[in-house]
């Protein structure tokens, strides 16, 4: 798979996630979603092997996991990925 491939894929899982969440009610930005499936498919406990593309049931599960993981009401993780995203956003721009 090539790398324009790759992140098509990637953009399609972020946004489908996004969808989801905001179906139940939880609007989440693409750029939360992004940590989190990042954080799901490096987390070994979820044995993804990132050496190898992703199967439709692959993506099912880094769906089903993220979803899940950003419906959560109260999550010190979720806090700690919200409070990356608000740091990566406004502070990484003021090295520059």
């Amino acid at each position: 798979m090539s790398r324009a491939q790759a992140e098509g894929v990637i953009k399609t899982i972020i946004r489908e996630i996004v969808q989801e969440c905001a179906v139940k009610g939880q609007a989440v930005s693409e750029t939360l979603v992004a940590f989190m499936v990042k954080a799901v498919v490096l987390d070994p406990r979820n044995e993804f092997n990132v050496d190898r593309t992703l199967t439709k049931q692959d993506v099912f599960h880094v769906v089903d996991l993220c979803v899940g993981r950003l419906m959560e009401k109260c999550s010190p993780a979720l806090d700690t990925i919200k409070m990356q995203v608000h740091f990566d956003m406004n502070y990484t721009s003021r090295r520059k």
